[in-house]
Parts: structure tokens; sequence; C-alpha cells
């Protein structure tokens, strides 16, 4: 009986859960196709990122990201690590445990 009411939680948790999404500031994006393009490839290769958006005119990304996997100050440290930007956290939302 415990069995199978962990398995159901677990199971609920993972179904209900959502994904955390983070907007960042990215200052030193000079152009808009290669930039860009860096940023989105940089983000991406970052086990549990789901869908990174750059926005050259605003100099913001938005990330749709897994929090058990990820969370935005690693994406923002490697974002810095691999690229000559500055990057902040513009604001996050963070997905609601059951």
């Amino acid at each position: 009986m415990k069995k199978t009411a962990v398995l159901l939680i677990l199971f609920l948790s993972v179904a209900f859960a959502k994904d955390d999404k983070v907007n960042l500031k990215i200052e030193g994006m000079r152009c808009s196709y290669s930039c860009s393009d860096k940023v989105t490839k940089v983000v991406e290769n970052l086990k549990g990122v789901k869908d990174c958006q750059v926005d050259f005119a605003n100099n913001t990304a938005t990330v749709i990201y897994d929090n058990k996997k990820l969370d935005s100050e690693i994406i923002v440290n490697v974002l810095e690590k691999k690229t000559s930007y500055k990057v902040e956290v513009q604001s996050e939302n963070k997905a609601k445990s059951i």
C-alpha cells in the first residue's frame, strides 16, 4: 500500500509539474543574427533547457527550463563564461510544487 501511494504521488508530481521560466537581460550583443544565435546555442546546449527565445531588439532572452536539472543562476554563469556578454535575471517564474 505504501509503495502504491509513493508511486502515485511521484507520478502526479511529474504529471503536473510546470517548467520554470526566466527572463534575462543581456548586455553586449552587437548584431541581430550571430549574437542572438550564439546565446541560443549556448543556452539550448544546457541539459534541462526546453526553449530559449532571444530578442535582440530588447537585449533579452526568455528561457524555459526544468528546475530539477538546472536553475537560473547556472544559466547566467554559463552564458557569461561562454560569451562576452553581461547577463542578469530580469524576472523569474518558479513552478509551484503540488
